[in-house]
Order: structure tokens, then C-alpha cells, then sequence
């Protein structure tokens, strides 16, 4: 680290105080300024929002004294009256020079029949439909928005419509709609700009500009910069840009953007730039004076003092300290040179230890450095003592030695006393043992500060122990017999391993040998040569039975004229048993005894090699439900089954068959001289029975069915793979078929195998190719007027096969993992989706169905988290829909899950409901919210007494339990009628809404909020 004059750092922080004080007294005043300015502008705001209400309502409030006026017009009642158009056109005409009239651009006096037009002179050329506008319903008497798009352009007009009655009868005879259009409305921009004293000026509606007014047209960029604002104000370099919000009556809300001049805050911010020029000329200047005094009174006695430390000889006694101007320097001096002479001295004692010592000689520091090591110590590291000094341990030493050092080190510092070990190191002689001897070592507290150690080389004596001790246990613990013989073949040793395989204690060992000898006089002939040899024997034991054994025989080399021979005896008996196990193992079941698989292929490759090879046929078999007989009775009466199931197929077939265990619970037997399609049905239908009648199986009596597909080698193929493989696909058409069946396969069947496979194979394209789409599907209150949420379907538009409905592609993305993908990118479109709607001001929640593999998928919650916070989605405004089977069949495993779903904010639905089998006691536990009564409830209704009935009842019960109830697949208004009247909370169905694109859902959501405005 770069070192610091003392004058220099004390410099440093005299310049960076003083500055540091004068920055924050500046920016405290800068920053009160500007709030003072702000706050001064946010009132100006308010204030000129107030008044724009005013201004505005104040001319319309004329045009409103206006239009009563004219529809007190005896002229007009009663050429409404007579039916005169000509007349009602002539009153028309003669109001387009009155001056009171100056702001309306267009009246239109509506009858049931026609419609009457006059349009000032704003509008002329804009082909505006103002007749088709009158008839769109309003309320009288209040300004309301009319909205329309006519070549591509957005107009928007604010419409009064009054009522003209017949001044006799007081009878409606038409209404009177006046216009005012905003588009280009020069008196309403040029009051606006007026009244702000604006540079420019912007009228928009739904992001649609309706007019501009600047007094350069670049100022119309800056009021851009509203659109990403936390606030309606803004200060830029260019002006204050403001946003007001005009609404009159009922109408829509319009956005007034305008820039203003800002000249106050640009004068702040010079005002406060000179500010701190000046003052860092100032801390500057003050610094620079306080610099020389130090300098003057501090740099030379410093410098006196550092260079009798730096002139410090490595050896010999240290040169007097001379001394300087200041007394406390001197002392400094003086002690220092007191110092380096007693440390001189102990280092003489010291160094001569660590040079002559033969062991490992080191100091360390608590942080793991080196402060002193000898050379014997640096040699054994591979490395020097002044390279070591400093370095850490872990840096030098392999990572066992590191941790066991650690390890000591801190038992040491815990207990304050020597602590021994044994560690390797890898010196450059090799790998050696040391005996480590550690110690502390404190400072004049009396606290330890360093570690001091020694080591000393205990290779050899370790080595020497270690090898013997070894030698023994495995002479003495190895599985195998060890003899060793001598040249008269006398037994000199024996180990346990031999007693046990022969049965003869240590004293009988010579005799037993010599009994085998003679048995196996093989033996002794590679004995008497000195060959190596190796051969099965037997060995007799004690009790007169004899076990085979592996016999090796090695001669050692001669030692001071003597030779030893040792004899290895290996016990094969289990081996020999393994052989007979594995072959039995290799070509059969060990659950049932049936042949396997694999031996099941061979016999049926060798009848299709036979000369009756078209009289083959294949019946495959699989249990049906039998993972509940597992789950409910247990695996153990599970095995129990299968072990029936295969001792009732024997009976079934002949001894010339073969009956296999395919695998789990399916079973495939081989027929022989079966080549028509009736002896095997006839077969396969007396195997349906068999296997249909009660199963025993001692604690438990159950039932089961079995489904079965059949093929004939003379119709449905001539290779091993090709009838197995047809007869698997001809079992599940029998599955599918509702189990319990016998299916002879047809080439139909494999063609709808292989449709559905390349269904599949497209599925898992169309992910990743963009083919799947959402729609939305609207939910709405029961009177159908107001959209209360909207469910997320799923569509493919497939590249190669076309549209592909649900019905077909959902099965198969259910069998597989695909549903996943597929729920996590429904998941996303449908938040992306909702949280744009909300944006758009209709915050409507988005219903998404969840599968059952995604509720038992562990990153379920972590995509619904981060669906969420990626489109920025209040979870309100998220429901998740779970099928009633599903939950009921599941529900301890999937209540935890649902009650993690409800704690992070979002809404939970059961989808389907009244088509599985729900219990009360799990309804009132789940964390839910809606309940949607299944479309198959409402198709009958009103008509069918059941179902009336069943309704009452789940909407009743739903109610009474705080749920919302949704009646799906409403297509009839008397429906919906009857639904209102049992008091169903909200609909969804083809009467009021089909699934729909996110934009054409948009615009139905703007139409409702429309019609429901008052």
C-alpha cells in the first residue's frame, strides 16, 4: 500500500471536511429551493385545474341555456308534430348565423323515423355518420362522449341530447342532439393555451391526438416526456410540462398537456453551480496555507527519525541515535536503538539453534503466516526460509495438511497447551511422517499471539510398524486359506480361513494337509518343481464331506538354503450355487416362476422359425387398476395377485405354450398351432374369466379385470418385434375401449398409434414454434351486463395438420409432460394479458386451469411467481381453476399446495364441479373462492326437475360455505333467466360471449364500461 506524508493526510482531510461541509450547506439550500419551486408549481396545477373545469363548463353551460331554448321552439314541436322535414330543416338552417350558436358545430333532431342534420361550417368535409351517432343510446340531458373512426381518423365529440316534447300534450314528438367536436376545436385549444400562457398545447383522448397548438412545433416533443411520469408535472430543460384532465358531465376523461415556461428553475441551478465554484476555490486556497505550516514545523524531525530507522544494519550492533529539534522524537530515537540492541542478542541464541537443529523448526502467526521457519523446514516445503517469511500455510502445505494443522492449531489456542499429531509430507525424499510437537508462545499481556512448532522424521520406525502389523491382519483375516509348508511339506503357518474350511484345528493342520496331498497328487508334483499352479480341488473336511475349493500353489524364493512353499485355498461352493441362480434368474421371473422376457422372445423367434410358423399367436395381457389394489392393499398382497395371475394363465393354456411376465402387471403368453382368429378369441375369452373371478389373498379378498390384444402370425406380422409390438397396441384399444375386453388388433388401431405419436412429436414443435395461441372467454354477472373475468384457453393452429381442437391435443399433452409447458406459457400469456387490460383502466381477473401433473409438479409455485412479476400483475387480479375429480381424488396431497397458492393473493376455483364426488367436510377445508357448476347441470334447464333441483341445492350449499357461484355452457336467455332466479352469482357461455382474441375482449370491455356509465 502506498505510504502518506503525515502533512499530506492531514491536508487531504482538512480539504475534504471543509468541502464536504460546504457541499451539504449548498445542496440543503439548493434542495429547499427547488422543493419551494416545485411545491409552488403543484399548487399553480391544482389552481389551473380548476380553472379549466370552470372555463370549459362555463361555454358549455351556454350551449346547455342554447339547446333548451330550441326545443322550446313551438316552430320546431310542431313541425315534428305535422311531420314537416322541410320545416324542421328550415328551423335548423336559420339558427346557423346565430351568435349564441358560434361553438356549436352540429344539431341533429331525431325522430323514430329520420333524422335531420345541420353541421357548422367546422365541419364541412368531415364525412362524419352524426345521424348514426344520435341513435346510440345516452342519457338525456348531460354532456356524454361519442366517439367514431372515419378514414383511418380518431374523432371524438361531446353529444347533449334533449327531449322535444309537444307544448299541448307533453308528448315526446323527437330528440335534439347537439355536437361539439373536439378535433381541431381552435376556441377550446386557443383558451387552453390562453389560459396556461402556454408555449404549446396538446387535446388527446385514448392516445389519440384530437388537437395541437404551439408556438413551435418542436415544443409539441417535450410533452412526450408525461408518458413514462410518475406525476401529472414535470420539469424539463425546455419548460414545466403540465397534464390536466377535462371531463364534462358524463363524458370521457380528456388529457390537457401543456409546456410552460421555466425560467426560475434554470436560474436555481446556475445560481447554485457559482455557488460551488467560489467555495472550492475557497477550501482550496485555506488548504494550500494549512499545508506549508505543517510542513514547515513536522517535515525535518519526521525525516530525521525515519532515516535512522531505514540506515538499520541486518547484523552487528545498531549506530547511536543522533537526535533532532523535538524532545518527542528524541525519546522515540533513543528507545528504538535500545530495542534493536536486545532483539541482536536473542537473535545470535536463536539462529543458532534453527541452523544446527535436524527437525522442523516454525512460527507462525494466528492468521497462518510464517514468521520464522529453519532451513531444514523450508527444505522439507520445497522452498526457501525468506520465501516462506510472510507466505500463509495453505499456500505451501496440501489441503490435508492445511486441515489437520487447523484443526491442532485450534485445539491449541482452546486449551493453552502442547499439542501433538502425526502428519505426511511430501519432502523432496519422498513422502515422510512427522511427529509434531506445538506450542504457544504470548505476548507481554500474556495473550497468545504466535504459534510455535516442531517436527520431528518418524518415517522409517512407522514404516517398519506399519508393514508388520499388516502383514499380520491380512495373514490372519483373510477369507482365503493360507498355508505355508516347508520342503518336507511340513505346515509352518495356518490361518483361521483354514481351520474353518477344513475343520481341523491348528495341531491337525500338517495331517489334513497331508491327506490332501495324497488326494491330489497334482499337487505335490508342481510342489516338488517350485512351478506356480492353480486348479479346482476339493478339500475334505473333519465331518467326512468334501468343498470345492480353488487350489494355487507358489514356491517363495529360498532363504539361507531354505524353500517355503505357500498353498491358497479359495472356497467356490457359492459360486457354483450363483451359476445355477443366475442361469435360473437369466430366463425366468423370480416373482411368479414364469418365463422372462427375454426367454420369452426366444421361444417365440423359434416358432416363427418353425415349420408352423403361421400357426403363432401372441396374446398380451395387462391387469386392469392394479396400482389401486397396490395403494389400497399394500405391495406385498399386490405380489400376491400377480403369483395368482400366473398360476390361472397356466391353467388356461397347454403345455406346449409359453406364458411369460412381461413386466409389472403385464403377462403375454405364446400359442401354439393357433392359426385362426376363433381359437384365439375362444382362448383369450376363457382367460377374461378366469381372471375375473375373486382373488383370496389371505387378509384381503378383491376383484380384477384383466384387458387383452391379441395377434396371428398369418395376419398381423412375421417378426418378434412386429407381434409384440401390435399386440401392446391391441391391449390398450381394449383399455380404452373401458377395459375388461378382448381386441384382435387391425391396422386401424396402429394407425391411430401412430397419428397420435406424430400429434405429439407436432405438439412438442408447436411450443417452441409459436403455433399455440390464447383465447378468452368472458365470465359475466347474471344479468349479462358487466364482464366480472375471463378464462384462458389454449388453441393450436398447426402448420401440418391445421386447426387441432383441445379435445384431441389436451389428452396428449396430459399423458405426457407437455401439459406443463403448456400451462406455464398459458400462465404467462393470461398475466401478460390481464395486466395490460389493467392498464388500460379494466382491471378484470383472468381465470388459467391448472392440470393435475402441473399440482404435482414442485415448480408450480415458482412459475406462478414468476408469471406474476414478470407482466407486473397485481395477484388479484389471477385465478387458478382445479377440476373437481382431480381435487377430490388428491385432496390431502394437493391442500397444502392450494393453501400456498391462496396465501400469495390469488383466487382459487373448482372447475367442473357435480362430476366427481365432493365431500362436504373437504369442501369447507378448501381455500377457494368460486364454484362453477359444470356445463352438463345446465343444458336441460329449465325443464328437467333433476336438475332444477340439483342446482338449487349447489348453489344454496355454495352460498351457505361464502362461495361465488359460475354456471358454465349458458347458451339460452331462459337459462340465464332461470340461473338469476335460484340467485347464481355470474355466467359464462355462448349467449353472452365465445372465446375471443385479447383486442376484441379489450373493445368488449370498453362497450360494457360505456353502456354502464350513467
Amino acid at each position: 500500500m502506498r505510504a502518506w506524508r503525515f502533512s499530506r493526510m492531514v491536508l487531504v482531510l482538512q480539504l475534504a471536511l471543509l468541502t464536504m461541509v460546504a457541499i451539504i450547506l449548498l445542496t440543503t439550500a439548493y434542495m429547499g429551493a427547488q422543493q419551494a419551486l416545485e411545491q409552488g408549481t403543484r399548487q399553480a396545477h391544482a389552481r389551473d385545474q380548476r380553472v379549466l373545469q370552470s372555463l370549459v363548463e362555463s361555454e358549455l353551460r351556454n350551449i346547455r341555456r342554447y339547446s333548451l331554448g330550441l326545443v322550446e321552439l313551438d316552430s320546431l314541436s310542431r313541425a315534428l308534430s305535422e311531420g314537416d322535414g322541410s320545416a324542421v330543416s328550415a328551423v335548423l338552417e336559420s339558427l346557423q348565423g346565430d351568435n349564441e350558436a358560434q361553438h356549436i358545430d352540429a344539431l341533429v333532431v331525431e325522430t323514430d323515423d329520420e333524422a335531420f342534420v345541420s353541421t357548422s361550417v367546422s365541419l364541412l368535409g368531415t364525412p362524419l355518420p352524426l345521424a348514426a351517432l344520435s341513435r346510440q343510446s345516452a342519457p338525456l340531458s348531460t354532456w356524454t362522449t361519442v366517439n367514431a373512426r372515419v378514414e383511418g381518423r380518431h374523432y371524438s365529440l361531446l353529444r347533449l341530447t334533449r327531449p322535444i316534447l309537444e307544448p299541448s300534450l307533453g308528448q315526446v314528438v323527437g330528440r335534439l342532439h347537439v355536437f361539439v367536436q373536439l378535433n381541431d376545436n381552435f376556441w377550446i385549444t386557443n383558451a387552453l393555451q390562453t389560459l396556461f400562457g402556454a408555449r404549446a398545447t396538446v387535446l388527446s383522448h385514448d392516445d389519440a391526438v384530437l388537437d395541437a397548438l404551439a408556438r413551435n412545433p418542436s415544443q409539441l416533443d417535450a410533452l412526450e416526456v408525461l408518458d413514462g411520469a410518475d406525476g401529472p408535472v414535470v420539469t424539463t430543460p425546455q419548460g414545466v410540462v403540465r397534464e390536466h384532465v377535462l371531463q364534462v358531465g358524463n363524458s370521457d376523461r380528456y388529457r390537457v398537456r401543456s409546456l410552460l415556461p421555466g425560467d426560475s428553475f434554470a436560474a436555481l441551478r446556475d445560481t447554485y453551480l457559482s455557488s460551488i465554484f467560489y467555495a472550492t476555490v475557497l477550501v482550496l486556497g485555506f488548504g494550500i496555507v494549512l499545508m506549508l505550516v505543517l510542513r514547515r514545523l513536522t517535515t525535518r524531525a519526521l525525516d530525521n527519525l525515519v532515516r535512522y530507522a531505514e540506515q538499520v544494519p541486518l547484523s552487528g550492533v545498531p549506530t547511536p541515535f543522533e537526535g533532532g529539534r523535538f524532545l518527542e522524537f528524541n525519546r522515540v530515537g533513543k528507545a528504538f536503538e535500545a530495542m534493536l540492541t536486545r532483539i541482536r542478542e536473542r537473535d545470535k541464541y536463536l539462529s543458532g539453534i534453527l541452523k544446527h537443529s535436524p527437525d522442523l523448526v516454525f512460527v507462525k502467526d494466528l492468521e497462518n503466516r510464517y514468521r520464522l521457519v529453519n532451513e531444514r523446514y523450508a527444505w522439507a516445503v520445497h522452498s526457501t526460509p525468506d520465501a516462506l517469511l510472510r507466505t500463509r500455510a495453505e499456500e505451501t502445505l496440501d489441503e490435508e495438511v492445511v486441515a489437520l494443522a487447523t484443526e491442532s492449531d485450534q485445539q491449541l489456542l482452546h486449551e493453552l497447551v502442547p499439542v501433538k499429531y502425526k502428519t505426511d509430507l511430501h519432502t523432496p525424499d519422498g513422502l515422510h511422517r512427522y511427529l509434531v510437537t506445538k506450542f504457544p508462545i504470548y505476548d507481554d499481556q500474556g495473550r497468545p499471539y504466535l504459534v510455535g512448532g516442531i517436527a520431528t522424521d518418524i518415517t522409517g520406525v512407522t514404516q517398519a510398524r506399519e508393514q508388520l502389523h499388516l502383514a499380520h491382519q491380512v495373514f490372519a483375516e483373510t477369507s482365503e486359506a493360507i498355508v505355508v509348508l516347508d520342503d518336507d511339506h511340513r505346515t509352518l503357518l495356518s490361518n483361521r480361513a483354514f481351520g474353518e474350511m477344513s475343520g481341523h484345528d491348528e495341531s491337525r493342520a500338517t495331517a489334513a494337509i497331508r491327506d490332501f496331498l495324497l488326494g491330489h497328487p497334482e499337487v505335490t508334483y508342481h510342489l516338488s518343481r517350485g512351478d506356480r499352479w492353480q486348479g479346482q480341488c476339493d478339500l475334505q473336511q473333519s465331518g467326512g464331506s468334501s468343498l470345492p475349493v480353488l487350489v494355487s500353489v507358489t514356491s517363495l524364493p529360498p532363504t539361507e538354503g531354505e524353500r517355503h512353499h505357500v498353498l491358497l485355498f479359495s472356497d467356490i461352493s457359492s459360486l457354483k450355487v450363483a451359476e445355477q441362480r443366475l442361469e435360473r434368474l437369466a430366463w425366468y421371473d423370480p416373482l411368479t416362476g414364469l418365463a422372462n422376457r427375454s426367454l420369452f422372445t426366444l421361444k417365440l423367434d423359434e416358432a416363427l422359425q418353425g415349420e408352423a410358423s403361421t400357426e403363432t399367436a401372441v396374446i398380451f395381457i395387462d391387469i386392469d387398476h392394479f396400482k389401486d389394489i397396490n395403494d389400497t392393499h399394500g405391495h406385498s398382497l399386490g405380489d400376491e395377485l400377480l403369483c395368482q395371475v400366473a398360476d390361472r394363465l397356466r391353467h388356461c393354456v397347454q403345455s406346449r405354450d409359453t406364458v411369460a411376465r412381461f413386466g409389472g402387471d403385464e403377462f403375454i403368453i405364446l400359442l401354439r398351432g393357433i392359426g385362426q382368429e376363433g381359437q384365439a378369441m375362444a382362448i383369450a375369452r376363457r382367460i377374461l374369466r378366469n381372471l375375473s373371478e375373486p382373488y383370496e389373498l389371505g387378509v384381503a379378498s378383491c376383484h380384477s379385470t384383466a384387458s387383452l390384444g391379441i395377434t396371428l402370425a398369418s395376419r398381423h406380422g412375421c417378426s418378434v418385434e412386429a407381434l409384440i409390438r401390435n399386440a401392446d397396441q391391441a391391449m390398450y384399444e381394449a383399455k380404452s375401449l373401458g377395459r375388461q375386453k378382448v381386441v384382435l388388433f387391425d391396422p386401424s388401431i396402429d394407425e391411430r398409434h401412430q397419428l397420435r405419436l406424430r400429434y405429439e412429436a407436432g405438439l412438442r414443435k408447436a411450443i417452441d414454434n409459436g403455433e399455440l395461441y390464447v383465447l378468452f372467454q368472458p365470465r359475466f354477472e347474471i344479468t349479462g351486463q358487466r364482464v366480472v373475468g375471463a378464462e384462458a384457453l389454449v388453441r393450436w393452429q398447426s402448420e401440418e395438420h391445421g386447426p387441432v381442437p383441445p379435445s384431441t391435443f389436451i389428452p396428449i399433452a396430459e399423458n405426457s409432460r407437455l401439459i406443463v409447458d403448456i400451462g406455464r406459457l398459458v400462465l404467462e400469456e393470461a398475466c401478460h394479458q390481464a395486466a395490460q387490460w389493467a392498464e388500460a383502466g379494466y382491471p378484470v381477473p383472468v381465470s388459467v386451469n391448472l392440470s393435475p401433473r402441473q399440482l404435482h409438479e414442485g415448480e408450480l409455485i415458482r412459475d406462478i411467481q414468476g408469471a406474476i412479476q414478470q407482466a407486473g400483475l397485481p395477484p388479484r387480479l389471477l385465478e387458478l381453476e382445479i377440476t373437481e375429480t382431480h381435487l377430490m381424488d388428491n385432496v390431502d396431497q394437493v391442500l397444502p399446495v392450494l393453501h400456498q397458492i391462496r396465501a400469495m393473493g390469488l383466487g382459487l376455483a373448482i372447475d367442473d364441479f357435480g362430476t366427481g364426488y365432493s365431500s362436504l367436510t373437504y369442501l369447507k377445508r378448501l381455500p377457494i373462492e368460486i364454484l362453477k357448476i359444470d356445463r352438463s347441470f345446465i343444458a336441460d334447464v329449465p325443464g328437467d326437475v333433476d336438475d332444477e333441483i340439483l342446482l338449487g341445492a349447489i348453489i344454496s350449499m355454495s352460498h351457505s360455505l361464502n362461495f361465488r357461484v359460475v354456471a358454465e355452457g349458458v347458451e339460452t336467455e331462459a337459462q340465464r333467466d332461470f340461473l338469476e332466479g335460484l340467485g347464481c352469482d355470474e355466467v359464462q357461455g355462448f349467449l353472452l360471449g365465445r372465446p375471443e382474441s385479447p383486442g376484441r375482449l379489450l373493445g368488449r370491455l370498453r362497450r360494457c364500461d360505456a353502456t354502464a356509465s350513467p
